[in-house]
């Protein structure tokens, strides 16, 4: 980790990346160097080159391989292709959106419930049969995806850079070219209580929202 971003674990990864769209691009672009193959399952035209090669450090991008799915129907059968696809040497899957072309007028009610549990279901078998990150976002069906996450991040956009928050990672220093910015957390892990932090430094990481 680079003081801002988390490390990917084998399983299901859930980002609420809601309000906060770069922070996909920076996990799986800093992923990108400690695998030799990627698949990301494209919907809502969310895999954008410039924003993937933006945060992947070298040429790590092209170890990735997007299948684009436009409707509910192309996203089930792209999903269904995958374990065909994949091998011993894929290192991460991603999926955004992933509940969100099912919802579309196009796919009955009854059809898109079966299919998106399908799919779920079948990203979720992948991340356990080759022990590897299977990174998912959602705003449809937001709540069935995080249930069957194995973790969740949850990711926000502050003045001072992009912050994660979950079980095992806390933003705690933001890193820029000039130098870091620290924050209220980081000086009581440090000194071992709020009374000892720098009264300017809780003013400091208040106003920046942090």
């Amino acid at each position: 980790m680079d003081g801002q971003c988390p490390t990917l674990d084998a399983g299901v990864t859930y980002l609420d990346d809601e309000g906060a769209p770069a922070a996909l691009y920076r996990l799986v672009g800093r992923h990108l160097s400690e695998t030799p193959e990627a698949y990301w399952l494209d919907a809502r035209n969310a895999a954008v080159p410039t924003a993937i090669r933006e945060h992947a450090p070298g040429r790590a991008d092209r170890s990735l391989r997007v299948a684009r799915a436009f409707t509910g129907y192309q996203h089930y059968e792209l999903a269904r292709s995958l374990p065909g696809e994949v091998s011993r040497r894929t290192g991460l899957v991603v999926a955004p959106n992933v509940g969100s072309l099912y919802d579309d007028d196009d796919v009955p009610e009854h059809e898109a419930d079966t299919m998106f549990e399908a799919t779920l279901e079948l990203l979720a078998g992948l991340a356990t049969a080759l022990d590897v990150p299977v990174v998912l976002t959602a705003r449809t069906y937001r709540d069935r995806v995080r249930a069957a996450a194995d973790r969740t991040i949850d990711a926000e956009r502050t003045r001072a850079g992009l912050r994660f928050d979950g079980a095992s990672v806390r933003t705690d220093v933001y890193w820029h070219g000039w130098g870091f910015q620290t924050t209220i957390p980081y000086w009581v892990e440090l000194l071992g209580a709020d009374e000892a932090t720098p009264a300017r430094v809780r003013t400091n990481a208040a106003a920046l929202g942090v």
